[in-house]
């Protein structure tokens, strides 16, 4: 397929932002339309895998937050697993909610595209399956399983996002939330990595990324991204396969398989394929070991084990849709430590220098010693822009889920929005093709530093990418060139309700 050019890419961005509300209608969601969520691979069903191991909940309350860490000595030979349950992991059931099981990760309507499959010391691959517990022999083609085999001691994690796991009506949305989506579980694979004390490395170009590609591509019918591999450095050898027991084949319904081929055809990825095609040409650069937690000082009281659990997009009771907010006041301490997570740099590379190019906005209300009003970050200093005390609630109607009989939003209560503005010609100028797709990546490693912020706090944020782009634009009062790409809405929850722990 032939390489994507700057303005094909350019084009496509604009069409995703500033020109989406004059090309496509609004995105409305019918929660009864089928996708392909929570189905593993086909190549993912086998009855043979190595059960992943229990504890890791109790390994991170023994954990401070934020600068506790689980020795290895505690993890013992079940360190992958652990690592992988704490980036990954089920966590509760919410018994009026319709969506999908809360995880670790944020995702759009829980339905988590991003799937994540391994390599391990001796060549053999494997799918992590939740719901099994288990990292499940993959069957897959042998060619880029041997290209992704580590040298030495270590563990290729590949991480991709299928499409049809999301709902048709975000349309070419579709291809911004999965990479997204693969920047926020990049960096919840950091984080676990940095708390268990194992050194990660993270690729998102060059031949091991192409050789993911087509390990994904070989694990099954579907439509996928351009991976992100990281690599997990020094551990032991996998434990042997062998019969887990539980679901297999016959679990799985054949009309969601249908979708995997029918979903494939569907005109905003097939008019799309080459956003992701870009990502594999991408030169591959040697990095060091990525980091994910900010330095910040001890909070007694809090350990990694509450603040993965209180992780939390907001929700409301069904039948509503969105998420309900109750007015409440902070300080300006806690909103550095957001803005502490918000500026770790991404892993170095491509992805952190597209980072650089892009500014962070902060809307503040309620903040002790500070004017409300919006803010730009600038050296990780927060610049007052204008103090405007009503700023929040006239963004409120610029969200794409406004509110309505149907659909709770509370923007106007929230302690603080932060909104990702970038020069997209100029981006693309700077960085080629590639730069959308990586920009997306960067908003989701972003994206869940405040997440993971925000959970020890109490709060909860909600990652957004259907606003308004033109008033969001002229209320922040944005240089004309400035477009509003990505948004994270921060604030105290006003519904909660009894849950079922599923944490292991």
């Amino acid at each position: 397929m032939a390489a994507a050019s700057d303005d094909e890419i350019l084009r496509f961005a604009l069409r995703q932002g500033p020109l989406r509300g004059l090309l496509q209608d609004p995105v409305r969601i019918d929660e009864r339309v089928r996708t392909t969520a929570t189905l593993p691979p086909q190549g993912a069903r086998g009855p043979l895998g190595r059960p992943l191991p229990l504890g890791t909940r109790d390994l991170l309350a023994e954990a401070g937050y934020p600068g506790g860490r689980v020795p290895a000595a505690n993890a013992g030979p079940g360190l992958l697993g652990h690592v992988l349950t704490a980036a990954f992991g089920l966590q509760r059931r919410e018994p009026s909610n319709p969506a999908n099981d809360h995880r670790v990760i944020a995702s759009v309507r829980s339905k988590f595209p991003v799937h994540v499959q391994v390599v391990g010391p001796d060549g053999a691959p494997g799918y992590l399956d939740p719901y099994r517990h288990a990292l499940v022999d993959l069957d897959a083609d042998p060619a880029p399983v041997a290209a992704l085999r580590p040298p030495g001691g270590g563990v290729r994690v590949v991480l991709g996002a299928r499409y049809t796991d999301l709902p048709t009506p975000y349309g070419i949305l579709r291809r911004a939330l999965a990479d997204l989506e693969i920047g926020i579980n990049v960096r919840s694979l950091v984080v676990a990595a940095q708390l268990f004390g194992v050194p990660a490395t993270v690729q998102y170009g060059g031949p091991q990324v192409g050789a993911a590609g087509e390990l994904l591509a070989s694990s099954g019918p579907g439509s996928w991204s351009a991976p992100v591999v990281v690599t997990l450095h020094g551990l032991d050898p996998l434990p042997p396969s062998r019969p887990l027991g539980g679901p297999v084949q016959d679990r799985y319904d054949r009309g969601f398989d249908a979708l995997l081929d029918t979903g494939s055809a569907h005109p905003s990825l097939t008019g799309s394929a080459l956003v992701a095609e870009v990502r594999y040409t991408v030169d591959a650069a040697p990095c060091s070991p990525a980091e994910a937690i900010p330095p910040l000082p001890e909070r007694a009281g809090t350990d990694w084990s509450r603040v993965v659990w209180n992780r939390t997009a907001g929700r409301v009771p069904s039948p509503l849709t969105g998420f309900a907010v109750r007015p409440a006041a902070t300080d300006r301490g806690r909103l550095a430590e957001l803005l502490a997570w918000a500026r770790v740099p991404a892993p170095e590379g491509r992805l952190r220098d597209i980072g650089s190019a892009v500014r962070l906005h902060v809307v503040v209300q309620h903040t002790a010693g500070l004017a409300s009003g919006h803010y730009a970050v600038d050296e990780g200093a927060l610049r007052l822009e204008q103090a405007d005390a009503g700023l929040a609630g006239r963004l409120e109607a610029g969200f794409g889920y406004p509110l309505t009989p149907e659909n709770d939003c509370g923007v106007r209560h929230a302690l603080s929005l932060w909104c990702f503005t970038v020069d997209l010609e100029r981006l693309i100028a700077d960085f080629g093709p590639e730069a959308w797709s990586l920009l997306q990546v960067w908003c989701g490693w972003v994206t869940h530093g405040l997440t993971v912020a925000a959970a020890a706090q109490g709060l909860f944020a909600r990652p957004a990418r259907s606003f308004d782009e033109h008033l969001v634009s002229s209320l922040l009062r944005l240089p004309r060139e400035q477009t509003p790409v990505f948004m994270t809405v921060c604030g105290r929850a006003r519904y909660a309700e009894p849950m079922l722990d599923l944490r292991t």
